[in-house]
């Protein structure tokens, strides 16, 4: 008598043919393009290849759904730039927990590594998609965007915002040096969400090996611009 499959291995079969991840990965298109109202659950499953009940399967519902994009974008994210974003927390809570001070030397290092890693990855088509799902939470925050900042964004900044604060010579906690701290995650991110404008001027038809290696000298001079408050840079 053959034995009728298990429950559990259904269950695994299920989860080991990539039906999530087309789910994952079609809703971080489509969700970007239209936002949450503007796609169908039957287009999210049309766009995956799948059956439409595998939303509620896997997600419970479409916000379900949403949610874990945000989950997935922050794993793309840790897969990504997590080995210079792991130096850089394990660098900062070694000097907060009583380890060896920053001093501006390491910290215009540091900063420059992290500069060179975010054009890196922006400059990568990849990165289009997960920026247009952002932008679209930066516009209307929901809880997805609670979860990549908790979960990604907000142990970062602090970090950065340390490291400029040793920079401009004043505390990291105050106002001007958050805003100082936003204002260079700005001049990163421009090279992702202005890709069209950056295109057209500079002539460039695509963004290929050289393109990438000029873009990342842009780290560097930026970050030589953050002197203390006050300091002139020339």
């Amino acid at each position: 008598m053959t034995k009728a499959p298990s429950t559990r291995s259904t269950d695994d079969a299920a989860r080991n043919d990539g039906t999530r991840e087309k789910l994952l990965l079609a809703a971080l298109e489509l969700f970007g393009l239209y936002g949450f109202e503007g796609v169908a659950t039957r287009k999210l499953a049309e766009r995956a290849g799948v059956n439409l009940q595998a939303i509620n399967y896997y997600f419970g519902n479409k916000r379900g759904l949403y949610n874990a994009v945000a989950d997935y974008l922050i794993e793309r994210l840790q897969i990504r730039v997590g080995e210079q974003r792991k130096v850089v927390l394990d660098r900062f809570a070694q000097a907060q927990s009583g380890g060896p001070p920053i001093d501006a030397v390491e910290a215009r290092a540091i900063l420059t590594m992290v500069g060179e890693s975010m054009l890196t990855l922006f400059a990568d088509d990849e990165s289009a998609v997960w920026v247009r799902y952002m932008v679209r939470e930066q516009a209307e925050p929901t809880e997805a965007f609670d979860r990549v900042y908790a979960g990604f964004m907000q142990p970062m900044l602090a970090a950065v915002r340390h490291l400029v604060g040793i920079l401009v010579e004043a505390d990291p906690m105050t106002e001007r040096v958050r805003l100082r701290t936003l204002s260079l995650v700005g001049s990163l991110i421009i090279y992702r969400v202005g890709r069209a404008t950056i295109l057209r001027e500079m002539e460039w038809s695509t963004v290929g090996p050289s393109e990438v290696a000029a873009i990342r000298g842009i780290a560097a001079d930026l970050v030589a611009g953050i002197r203390p408050f006050g300091e002139s840079t020339t």
